[in-house]
């Protein structure tokens, strides 16, 4: 088959402290850090951008000093976008070691993995310290914010671990089950291992493309009568919650919890829904099971989904059931109904509904 010429990169103009939007490009396995450019005195510079109270936030690291939020120009700032399927923009991004990416450029040229930068600027992340910044290509440096301070590595084996951003246009991103993967076979053979957190905006038009994780797979009994409710993130202050999103006429709308007082509608913004993947393509299936077996799981083939040991959890108020919160380091489930924050702790909580991940043995099979 001839191959086909990829998409570019779409680089979009967003504004700190506006709305986050979608289909932002995050780091894998990082649901709340995205790939950021910036251009200081002229300059490409790479960096970190995340959601924060259902709005944008960014770090940049750059001339030894660390710029955050609006002290980075004026306050406008690029993050790179990826709508669609590899099959229309024939490439995906992926992220592999500076290591890896280095060995395929001198074995094959451009080869099927093209690194992306800005002149001599790319996004690295530092696994170790969780922190997305600069790479050099010239002078192999990276730089980045870290604890709010400019912090800059160039020892060549910490840097050789380091993930980079590549554009691979050697087929679909693990587990893909389109079509034309299914009749090529070229999907990575590779399970993704990773929840798919897509980004939403409270008040605008419910997704019908991606299947939201359901709250125990059915409609809830709620005060307002049956109800679907689906699992949701949103950050404040840096800070993870779990609540619940549900579709109001069409529209999205939110309820979150924190510091005692409920998070709703226009006050949540951007936030995150769970997409319930094929269990085929990601390596583990979603179940639910009691906080008395959740929360007990080490050597075992399931774990709780959780953030900062944040997890969603279907709390039960006779008669009642809503979608809710646990927190499994300190034994505390909360939710709100009507603005009124509910709280329940020990031993009230061992029979509650967590959402966790199964491992799976049968998966990625042709």
């Amino acid at each position: 088959m001839e191959d086909k010429k990829a998409q570019d990169d779409t680089w979009s103009n967003q504004q700190v402290h506006k709305t986050f939007p979608q289909n932002a490009v995050r780091v894998v396995g990082q649901p709340n850090t995205y790939v950021a450019l910036w251009y200081h005195c002229g300059k490409p510079v790479m960096g970190r951008a995340w959601n924060d109270c259902g709005v944008m936030q960014c770090a940049f690291a750059v001339d030894q000093k660390a710029f955050t939020g609006m002290e980075v120009g004026n306050g406008t700032i690029q993050l790179l976008i990826y709508k669609g399927t590899h099959v229309q923009n024939h490439f995906y991004y992926d992220w592999i070691t500076l290591s890896t990416w280095k060995s395929s450029n001198s074995e094959n040229g451009k080869g099927k993995m093209e690194l992306v930068h800005r002149e001599s600027s790319a996004p690295i992340f530092w696994k170790e310290r969780s922190v997305l910044g600069n790479y050099d290509i010239d002078s192999q440096k990276a730089s980045f914010v870290d604890a709010d301070k400019f912090s800059e590595v160039s020892d060549s084996a910490t840097l050789a671990n380091m993930l980079v951003l590549v554009r691979n246009t050697g087929g679909g991103p693990p587990g893909c089950p389109c079509t034309q993967c299914m009749l090529e076979n070229t999907a990575t053979q590779k399970p993704l291992v990773v929840n798919d957190w897509g980004d939403f905006v409270c008040g605008s038009p419910w997704p019908v493309d991606k299947p939201i994780m359901k709250a125990l797979n059915r409609p809830l009994n709620t005060p307002k009568g049956e109800q679907e409710q689906f699992v949701s993130l949103w950050y404040r202050h840096g800070k993870p919650c779990m609540g619940r999103a549900w579709n109001s006429n069409g529209k999205i709308d939110a309820s979150f919890v924190d510091a005692g007082h409920e998070f709703t509608g226009h006050l949540v913004g951007s936030m995150q829904m769970l997409v319930e993947l094929p269990a085929t393509a990601v390596g583990f299936e979603y179940c639910w099971l009691p906080y008395k077996e959740a929360s007990v799981y080490m050597d075992k083939d399931f774990a709780p989904v959780h953030m900062s040991y944040v997890a969603p959890c279907v709390i039960q108020l006779d008669p009642y059931e809503i979608l809710g919160s646990v927190n499994l380091k300190h034994e505390r489930a909360e939710v709100a109904i009507d603005g009124r924050v509910m709280t329940l702790e020990g031993p009230k909580i061992r029979e509650l509904m967590v959402l966790c991940r199964k491992d799976r043995d049968d998966t990625m099979t042709i």
